[in-house]
């Protein structure tokens, strides 16, 4: 399976900020607060932030290090923000201080996404699947109608993935509509341990 690599020019543009995500970089910036003086809480990972329509962690020593995607309710899977943020970002968008931000947009009319940094690629538009990983996300696709589990997803996907890994079952989850909304959102710790016990399973 390949994908072909075919960057499409993106729109740079100040957006407004919606109250959804607004009201979630509020809550960011809380847990960010508490975690300063509660050691139990550790943001260094890529979902250990969890909060409202909010998703991502920090990330080492970037002038930008909390690197966050927003999932606007109304939007599905391609008209999600992916945003790397100073705490004095999140800060003053979750107090109102803040109320606009410039991002770059994907241009094609059905793809909403939005990209903090420049050179960011958007899975959807800037990428050619060929005809085995259109058939493979197909398949994909028609497993995730069949399932109500997450375990479930992770043993149909290790029939059609056998070598599969905590990455590639998060880079093939979270594209397909509807799937993490319905199921919820995989963590790299579950993912691994899922893989784990079905592969353990007779």
């Amino acid at each position: 399976m390949a994908r072909r690599f075919l960057p499409k020019p993106k729109e740079r543009r100040k957006v407004p900020i919606p109250a959804e995500l607004r009201d979630s970089l509020h809550e960011v910036f809380e847990l960010i607060q508490q975690a300063k003086h509660e050691p139990d809480i550790v943001l260094d990972y890529d979902d250990a932030i969890q909060v409202g329509a909010v998703c991502g962690g920090r990330c080492g020593k970037k002038p930008r290090p909390y690197v966050l995607t927003y999932f606007p309710e109304a939007e599905g899977k391609r008209g999600r923000w992916y945003l790397t943020l100073h705490r004095t970002e999140i800060e003053d968008i979750g107090d109102g201080r803040m109320t606009e931000i410039t991002m770059f947009c994907c241009t094609s009319p059905e793809c909403h996404c939005k990209f903090r940094e420049e050179k960011e690629s958007c899975f959807f538009c800037d990428y050619q699947d060929d005809e085995e990983t259109r058939n493979f996300q197909g398949r994909l696709e028609a497993l995730a109608k069949t399932v109500n589990t997450k375990e479930e997803w992770i043993a149909g996907y290790l029939r059609e993935k056998p070598d599969a890994t905590a990455a590639s079952v998060i880079a093939d989850y979270n594209p397909i509509e509807g799937l993490g909304e319905r199921l919820g959102w995989f963590s790299f710790p579950e993912a691994e341990a899922l893989i784990q016990k079905v592969r353990s399973q007779p």
